[in-house]
């Protein structure tokens, strides 16, 4: 189940939502179901020691600027 970013049409509250299969969520503050997804940025960490970070990777297993786009993340 993946965690979504949205932000409402009618009140501009962001929010994030665990969405299962085809649902479509509302917005929290005021109701409204007229919600946009937004990009989401793709967080990276280290578990290195030494001050040295592994590279960042997308969720495909490319690092960014690689991918071609069939994702959908890049």
């Amino acid at each position: 189940m993946p965690l979504y970013e949205y932000i409402c049409q009618k009140c501009g509250q962001q929010f994030e939502e665990l969405v299962r299969g085809q649902e479509q969520p509302v917005c929290p503050k005021c109701g409204n179901p007229n919600v946009e997804k937004q990009l989401s940025k793709v967080a990276a960490h280290s578990t290195e020691s030494g001050g040295r970070g592994q590279q960042a990777v997308l969720p495909c297993g490319l690092p960014p600027g690689a991918c071609s786009g069939q994702c959908g993340v890049a």
